[in-house]
C-alpha cells in the first residue's frame, strides 16, 4: 500500500474534519418530508453522485487541483458565478472556510490563490478540496476518488445520525456504490465547466425547517 493510498483512505473518512460534517445538502429535509426513505437512500446518494458531484464538484475540484496563484483565484470566481442557488453558494463557502481552518490546524499549506479566494468570501469547498488534496500528496485520480467516496460516506453518515440508516446497511450500500464511484472519478475535459441543477435536492436544502440537525 502506498503512502498516498493511506492518505486517501484517511481523507475520505466521513469523520475527517473536512468542513462538510455539519451539512446534509438537502438530505435532512428530503428524509423528513418523505421524499427519501430508508429503501431509497442509496438511490438518492447515487443520483447525487451522478449529478451534483459528477457535473459540478468533480469539475470544480479537478481544476482547483491543477491551478495555482491568480489562475486559481479566477477559477474560484468562475465557480462562484456558476452556482444558481444562493443558499448553496453560501453554504459551500462556509464549508470551504472550515476546510481552510482544518488545513491550518493540520499544517497543510494551501495555495496563495486559494487563500485569496477565501479572503474574498468565495473559497468554495469543492475547489478548495482539490487544492487541499494536492497539498496532501494525492494525484488527481486519487483526489477525485477521495472526493466522491467522501460525498457518499458523508450522506450515509448524515442518514445514520438522523436515525434513518444503520451502520451495517450503510457499509453494504457503500460497497454496492463502489463501482459507480470508480466509474465517475474521471478527469474532466480541459474546457469543461461545472454545471448541474438538481431540483429535488436543491429545493430540499433551501426549505426552512425547525429543529434542524444540519445546517442545510
Amino acid at each position: 500500500m502506498t503512502l498516498s493510498t493511506i492518505r486517501a483512505m484517511q481523507l475520505a473518512d466521513s469523520a475527517f474534519p473536512s468542513g462538510v460534517f455539519a451539512y446534509s445538502w438537502g438530505l435532512e429535509s428530503a428524509l423528513a418530508e418523505g421524499q427519501v426513505c430508508k429503501r431509497s437512500l442509496a438511490a438518492w446518494v447515487a443520483m447525487e453522485l451522478r449529478t451534483r458531484w459528477f457535473r459540478f464538484d468533480r469539475v470544480a475540484l479537478a481544476r482547483g487541483f491543477d491551478l495555482s496563484g491568480d489562475a486559481l483565484t479566477a477559477w474560484f470566481e468562475t465557480v462562484d458565478t456558476l452556482m444558481p442557488v444562493e443558499r448553496l453558494r453560501r453554504d459551500s463557502a462556509e464549508a470551504g472556510d472550515a476546510l481552510f481552518a482544518s488545513a491550518r490546524a493540520l499544517r497543510v499549506t494551501m495555495d496563495p490563490g486559494a487563500l485569496d479566494a477565501q479572503a474574498r468570501g468565495i473559497g468554495h469547498f469543492a475547489v478548495a478540496h482539490g487544492v487541499f488534496l494536492r497539498a496532501c500528496g494525492l494525484n488527481l485520480t486519487e483526489a477525485l476518488e477521495t472526493s466522491a467516496l467522501g460525498m457518499a460516506r458523508g450522506a450515509f453518515s448524515a442518514a445514520v445520525r438522523l436515525g434513518q440508516s444503520g451502520a451495517i446497511t450503510t457499509q453494504r450500500e457503500l460497497l454496492d456504490l463502489a463501482p459507480l464511484i470508480a466509474d465517475l472519478a474521471t478527469e474532466p475535459a480541459p474546457d469543461d465547466l461545472p454545471s448541474g441543477f438538481m431540483p429535488l435536492s436543491d429545493v430540499a436544502l433551501m426549505r426552512p425547517r425547525d429543529g434542524r440537525l444540519f445546517i442545510n
